[in-house]
């Protein structure tokens, strides 16, 4: 494998960080900006050097690249007695060394408030906006090897909604309702895209029985309306998928925190020629630290989404685990294992993706965290055009104040 190694990227990267760096340092032993006004700013830089050697996924003729990207963000805050309002805005920039047709300029504006009315009474708001990409390849046009594009693919997405809360911390019993409405609308290869804009309504409610030993015990229900703007050319893809689940979830103790739910789903599409979806369904989260300086994290989660391309729907079962080690305040780890299995349904596909991760963090010091690693996915497909392999080895500088 040829990794060509270039001074002037590496010259860039620390060039980014000196010269971002005296505007950050307002107040030397502070982490945010504070003013008058009560509002708090919280600025942030990324900047990472990597070394892409399959950018679009391909199964054959892959095409690799030195990657640049650098994302500086800001946050600020409003701390109003026990409400938090937060308002975030973030851009990330990717240039492509060897392919500057993958470059691309990814956006992020998100508001929040956190509101308590009373002990009894709380609600959480949150509206976001994000223009996006899917890299050559991937997405919509995966198994493509990225060969019908000449550009990243392009979206935009809007979301809003919160929950209302009722029932003191102090009781046993709390109900929780909620809602949420997401759309997702592509901007170029309109000639295939058009068909893949759509938006969820999203309607909910959770009801929490609090023991006395920091765990709940909850059932979530929740149903999710799908509608698409125009019709796929195989078929009308609306569809509504109602989720039950029985959960428990509990806050750190000596060793562990987490959260597990079992339920049912069921998918069911407004075209009656495609299959509807009716099974298990699970999602959980465990943290098991053995030691104050170690910790793994468990994942697994099964469900049913809409695919990118043919199929009536996708089977996904999913599992997880990543240790996180701090071998002194300097030197942290991160290994990672990841299996997903796709199943797809209307059309005869099943994918098994393996994903690996090992990074590196060295503290420098309070403001400037340097980290390198590399990311190594693996896909298998009983249809060849979507199996590939991919690695992406990096470095990033992660600054704050």
């Amino acid at each position: 494998m040829k990794i060509p190694f270039k001074l002037s990227c590496i010259a860039t990267v620390v060039t980014s960080i000196v010269l971002v760096n005296p505007a950050f340092a307002v107040d030397e032993n502070a982490g945010m900006i504070q003013t008058e006004s009560g509002i708090d700013f919280i600025p942030g830089l990324n900047s990472g050097l990597k070394y892409d050697d399959n950018i679009s996924s391909a199964t054959t003729d892959t095409q690799d690249s030195w990657i640049l990207t650098v994302t500086p963000a800001v946050q600020a805050q409003l701390l109003d007695g026990n409400n938090i309002h937060t308002l975030e805005a973030g851009i990330e920039y990717a240039d492509y060394f060897d392919s500057s047709d993958d470059n691309y300029l990814d956006v992020l504006l998100r508001a929040r408030s956190e509101v308590e009315l009373n002990q009894s009474n709380r609600f959480n708001l949150e509206a976001m906006y994000i223009a996006g990409h899917e890299d050559r390849g991937t997405g919509i046009f995966e198994g493509n090897s990225g060969n019908s594009q000449d550009e990243p693919n392009t979206y935009d997405v809007l979301s809003a909604g919160g929950y209302y809360e009722y029932g003191a911390k102090t009781t046993p019993a709390r109900v929780r309702v909620n809602a949420k409405y997401f759309s997702k609308e592509y901007s170029n290869f309109e000639t295939v895209t058009q068909y893949r804009n759509y938006e969820n309504t999203t309607l909910g409610t959770t009801l929490y029985y609090d023991t006395h030993s920091a765990t709940s015990i909850f059932i979530d229900l929740q149903s999710v309306d799908t509608t698409y703007d125009l019709i796929d050319p195989t078929g009308d893809r609306d569809s509504k998928t109602n989720t039950a689940r029985l959960g428990v979830e509990w806050e750190a103790t000596a060793a562990t925190e987490g959260s597990i739910k079992v339920g049912y789903q069921q998918k069911s599409f407004d075209n009656e020629n495609r299959e509807d979806f009716s099974g298990l369904s699970w999602d959980a989260k465990v943290t098991w630290k053995p030691l104050t300086y170690s910790a793994f994290d468990f994942t697994t989660g099964r469900e049913s989404r809409d695919p990118n391309g043919l199929g009536d729907y996708v089977r996904v079962t999913s599992y997880g685990v990543k240790w996180n080690h701090e071998w002194s305040e300097l030197f942290r780890s991160k290994i990672g294992f990841s299996h997903v299995n796709d199943n797809y349904t209307g059309i005869e596909r099943e994918d098994k993706s393996k994903v690996y991760q090992f990074a590196v963090n060295y503290s420098v010091n309070r403001w400037l965290t340097l980290e390198t690693g590399v990311n190594i996915a693996q896909v298998d497909s009983t249809d060849r055009q979507y199996t590939f392999d991919r690695n992406v080895y990096f470095i990033n500088a992660e600054m704050t104040l």
